[in-house]
């Protein structure tokens, strides 16, 4: 079994006689495995400023950082090495997990997608994907519980329900017909619903997402 502390004193010595970037990414990766995580992260961050656009000394600056629990640098970081570097797959899954572990589920779904077509069959990574689907559905209903704001499904569906609901609103502040006017009341007193007219716009998984039910008009 090699003496990893004797690899590292010799990665450092020759990284002091003449940093490159692959030395950087050696020396940084050999003493994160040790968990010697504020080394890594200060020869990391040496070699960013040496090498800005080199993606190895990126994404192992952004492992580094995410070590030191320095999640905003290593977002930072990952977002800029898949705009040069569409596919690395170790800075999707990097974002991923930071999206997930901030609640942005939006955007952990989509990167999970992404990184499971370009590596699919990955269990942790499937789960997770799973797990934020079912998180982003207890948001959107806690949402609705709460009042807050509702991110609606950008549909042709949508746009004309809510076209819809904007005409009964200015319909309601002029003289309606009585019919109007009971279902711009049903409205309001219950805001999930919709005439079963407008509620046939929705499917089924929009429906579930919105809690949306129907009444007859």
């Amino acid at each position: 079994m090699p003496d990893i502390e004797s690899d590292i004193q010799d990665l450092y010595q020759k990284w002091l006689s003449g940093a490159t970037p692959a030395l950087c990414v050696r020396l940084a990766g050999k003493l994160r495995h040790s968990e010697r995580n504020t080394e890594a992260l200060e020869v990391a961050r040496n070699g960013l400023g040496s090498w800005p656009d080199n993606i190895s000394v990126n994404v192992v600056f952004g492992r580094c950082a995410l070590a030191e629990k320095l999640t905003d640098e290593a977002l930072e970081v990952f977002e800029k090495v898949i705009s040069i570097d569409p596919l690395n797959l170790i800075a999707i899954r990097s974002l991923a997990e930071i999206h997930y572990g901030n609640r942005n589920w939006n955007r952990a779904i989509e990167l999970f997608e992404e990184y499971l077509f370009e590596y699919p069959g990955d269990p942790e990574i499937e789960e997770m994907l799973k797990k934020s689907r079912e998180k982003k559905k207890e948001a959107a209903r806690e949402a609705r519980v709460t009042g807050q704001d509702v991110t609606y499904p950008e549909t042709g569906r949508m746009a004309s329900i809510l076209a819809a609901q904007k005409k009964t609103e200015e319909n309601s502040d002029t003289d309606t017909p009585r019919e109007s006017f009971e279902i711009a009341s049903d409205s309001v007193k219950h805001p999930n619903r919709a005439p079963r007219s407008l509620f046939n716009l929705f499917t089924p998984e929009e429906c579930e997402e919105l809690g949306l039910s129907a009444y007859e008009k």
